[in-house]
C-alpha cells in the first residue's frame, strides 16, 4: 500500500499535521476482514500503533480528529476502490482502539496510583530503582524500626499487576524494575498519596454537582484533589512514543478522572452528553450563581478542577462558550460509567493498601451495593444476550420452564427484561443476593412495577452455597428441577475458591436440576494483558477480585502462560465435571481481545455467556 501513501502523503491538510503524519503510514497499511465482517489490522501494524502512537486522553481526542483530517483529505485524492476501503478500514481500527482506551485505561491508572502510592511508603519502589529484585514469600519492610514481613499472596498480586502494566519484569519468583525510563519516571516521581486526599472522592462530587453544600472539611479535601490537579497540563504536547508505559501526567489524569466521572454519572449528569454539547461551570455545579460572596471564589475553583480533569482527559475542548465535548468525551461519558464504577467499588483495598500489605485482607470486605448500579450498566447488554438465547432454545427444543431465577440480583436487570418479555401468568420469579443493599435495590424496582409482583426474594443468599436458595425454592412449593437460573457476572465472587470447591458449587445446582445460564469475564494471562495493552480493562479488573480474595477464570482451558501465575481451570471444565452440558450454539461471545488473527487460534473473547443444561 505504499502507493496509497504516497498519494495521501502530498496533501497539505495531511502533512501540514504532525499526527496525521504519524498515522498515515500505519491507517495505509493493508488491513484486513474477519469473517464476521469487522476490520483488524495486522499484527505488525497493531504493535506499532500500541507502540508508537501516543492514544490516551487529550492525545486520543486528538488522534481522532486526525483520523478524519486523513479520511476528509482522501477525498481530494484519486484513489481505486480497493484503496479507499483499505484506507476506511485502518482508520476505523485505530479509532476504535482510541475510544476503547478512553474507556478501559484510566482505572488501570487509577490503580496504578494507589499502588505506587503505597509501595513508595513501604520503601518498595525505592529498592526497585536501586535494582533490586523484590521476591514476595521473604520480603520485609521497616515500619517504625521494626523489620515485619509483607503477605505475600498480597503483594504477589500487586506485583503481578504492575507486571501486566508493563512496570516489573518477573525474573523466577521475583520481579525487577522494567527497563524503560517512563517506569523510572513514574517511580521517582509518584510518592505516597498525600494526606487528605478523598478515597475516593465521588461521593465528593456528587454533592458538589447535585446542588449540596460542602462542609469544610469536604471542601479541604476536594482542594486536595486542586492541588494535584494544577500541575496537569491541559494536553501532552510530546508525542515521541516508544512504548505504551504511561506518563507521570496520564497516571496523574486517570487517578483525578475515575471519581469525578463516577461523581458526575451518580448526579445524573453523564446521560445524553453528545458530541459538540457545550459544558460550563454553572451547568456543572448549580448553586454557583445563589452562593454567598465569601463561598463562591471555593466553588468555582472546584468546579473549574472539574473542567480542567475534563479537558486533560481529552473529554472536552475551550470553546467560545465554555467547553464542548469532544467525540472521545461522547463516548466517554456514555462508556465509562459502568467499568468505572465496577473497579472503585474496590475502594477499601486501596484506601487500606499498606493494611493489607502487612497483614492481609481479613478485615476489609467490598459491599455489592456501591456498584450495583455500575454492575446493572455493564450487564444490561449480555442479560438480553442470555434472554434471547433462553427464547431460542425453547422455540428450538420445545423446553417449558415455570420458574425464573435471578442470582447475584443487582437492581433485577436480567428479571426486568424477562419479565418484559413473558409477563408473569405462567411463570415464577425469585432473587436472591448475599447482600440485602441488592436485595433492597431490586424491591424498589418491584414497588415501581418494573419487575413481577409474584417476585419472592433470598436474602443471604451465597451463589456459593447453593442449599440457601435450593431451600427457599422448597419452602415456596416449587420444584427447582426445570427451573432457569440467570447470573450476571456472579460466580466470581465465590471467595477463596478451589477449583474443586467450585466443581461442588456447580454440583448442588446441577443435582437440582438447574438450568444454568451465567455471564463472565474471561481471565486473561499476563501474557495477554501485555500483548493487548489497553484493548481491555482486565488487567484492572482481574486486580480488584485478586485482592478481595474472588476469582475470575478463563471460558475454556488454556496453556500456562509464559509470565504470571497459571490460570485456574476453566469454568466449562468445573461445571462439566459437575454434570452439566455446555450447548455451545446458545452460547454467545464477545469481541476478541486482539485485533488480529493469530496462528495459534488463540484469541480469548473479553466475556462468554455460558448456557449448562443438567446431563
Amino acid at each position: 500500500m505504499s502507493e496509497l501513501l504516497d498519494k495521501l502523503a502530498s496533501v497539505p491538510q495531511i502533512a501540514d499535521d504532525e499526527l496525521c503524519r504519524r498515522l498515515l503510514p500505519l491507517v495505509t497499511r493493508r488491513t484486513g476482514l474477519t469473517s464476521s465482517g469487522y476490520p483488524y489490522f495486522e499484527r505488525r501494524t497493531f504493535e506499532d500503533f500500541r507502540d508508537t502512537i501516543a492514544y490516551l486522553f487529550n492525545c486520543g481526542a486528538a488522534v481522532l480528529e486526525a483520523l478524519e483530517l486523513i479520511e476528509d483529505g482522501a477525498e481530494k485524492v484519486d484513489l481505486s476502490d480497493e484503496e479507499r476501503k483499505n484506507l476506511a478500514r485502518g482508520c476505523r481500527v485505530a479509532g476504535q482502539m482510541t475510544r476503547t482506551a478512553a474507556i478501559t485505561s484510566p482505572t488501570d491508572l487509577w490503580l496504578l496510583r494507589h499502588i505506587i502510592g503505597v509501595h513508595s511508603e513501604l520503601g518498595l519502589t525505592e529498592r526497585l530503582l536501586a535494582g533490586e529484585a523484590i521476591h514476595p514469600e521473604f520480603c520485609t519492610v521497616d515500619v517504625r524500626g521494626k523489620e515485619e514481613s509483607l503477605d505475600a499472596e498480597q503483594l504477589a498480586i500487586d506485583l503481578n499487576f504492575l507486571l501486566a502494566r508493563g512496570i516489573v519484569e518477573q525474573y523466577d519468583e521475583s520481579y525487577r524494575i522494567a527497563g524503560h525510563t517512563r517506569v523510572r519516571e513514574l517511580l521517582r516521581t509518584l510518592g505516597p498519596i498525600a494526606e487528605g486526599e478523598p478515597i475516593p472522592a465521588t461521593p465528593l462530587w456528587k454533592k458538589l454537582f447535585d446542588g449540596d453544600d460542602l462542609t469544610g472539611p469536604e471542601i479541604e479535601q476536594l482542594e486536595a484533589l486542586e492541588r494535584l490537579g494544577r500541575g496537569i497540563p491541559s494536553g501532552r504536547t510530546d508525542l515521541e512514543q516508544t512504548h505504551w508505559v504511561p506518563t507521570v501526567d496520564e497516571v496523574r489524569t486517570g487517578y483525578l478522572l475515575v471519581p469525578l466521572v463516577l461523581g458526575l454519572r451518580a448526579a445524573g449528569q453523564c446521560e445524553g452528553r453528545a458530541f459538540g454539547d457545550r459544558l460550563n461551570a454553572a451547568e456543572l455545579v448549580p448553586q454557583l450563581e445563589s452562593l454567598p460572596d465569601l463561598l463562591a471564589p471555593q466553588y468555582q475553583s472546584l468546579a473549574g478542577l472539574a473542567l480542567r480533569i475534563l479537558s486533560a482527559a481529552g473529554w472536552v475542548r475551550p470553546s467560545d462558550q465554555g467547553f464542548a465535548i469532544t467525540r472521545l468525551g461522547a463516548r466517554g461519558f456514555a462508556r465509562a460509567p459502568g467499568p468505572f464504577g465496577i473497579i472503585q467499588t474496590y475502594h477499601p483495598y486501596m484506601s487500606q493498601a499498606r493494611q493489607i500489605l502487612l497483614g492481609g485482607r481479613s478485615s476489609v470486605w467490598v459491599r455489592r451495593g456501591e456498584n450495583i448500579g455500575a454492575s446493572q450498566d455493564a450487564n444490561r447488554k449480555t442479560f438480553r444476550i442470555a434472554n434471547d438465547a433462553l427464547d431460542r432454545f425453547c422455540q428450538d427444543t420445545g423446553f417449558e420452564y415455570e420458574v425464573f431465577i435471578e442470582h447475584a440480583i443487582g437492581r433485577g436487570e436480567a428479571t426486568r427484561q424477562r419479565f418484559e418479555r413473558s409477563g408473569e401468568e405462567d411463570i415464577r420469579y425469585f432473587g436472591a443476593d448475599l447482600e440485602d443493599a441488592a436485595i433492597d435495590a431490586a424491591e424498589q424496582e418491584q414497588q415501581a412495577g418494573r419487575l413481577p409482583q409474584n417476585m419472592r426474594f433470598v436474602r443471604r443468599a451465597d451463589i456459593g452455597k447453593p442449599s440457601k436458595l435450593l431451600a427457599a425454592l422448597k419452602e415456596a412449593g416449587v420444584d427447582s428441577r426445570g427451573a432457569v437460573m440467570l447470573v450476571g457476572n456472579g460466580f466470581h465472587e465465590v471467595r477463596d475458591q478451589t477449583d474443586q470447591t467450585m466443581v461442588e458449587v456447580f454440583c448442588g445446582y446441577h443435582d437440582a436440576g438447574v438450568l444454568l445460564l451465567f455471564t463472565e469475564e474471561n481471565a486473561l494471562s499476563v501474557d495477554d494483558l501485555r500483548a493487548t495493552a489497553y484493548n481491555t480493562y482486565h488487567a484492572g479488573f482481574k486486580y480488584v477480585h485478586e485482592k478481595s480474595g474472588q476469582c475470575l477464570r478463563p471460558a475454556s482451558p488454556r496453556p500456562r502462560p509464559r509470565l504470571g501465575p497459571p490460570l485456574r481451570a476453566a469454568w466449562s471444565e468445573c461445571a462439566k465435571q459437575a454434570g452439566y452440558i455446555r450447548l455451545e450454539q446458545y452460547g454467545t461471545r464477545t469481541r476478541t481481545i486482539y485485533p488480529y488473527p493469530r496462528p495459534d487460534g488463540h484469541n480469548p473473547s473479553i466475556s462468554v455467556n455460558h448456557f449448562f443444561v443438567p446431563r
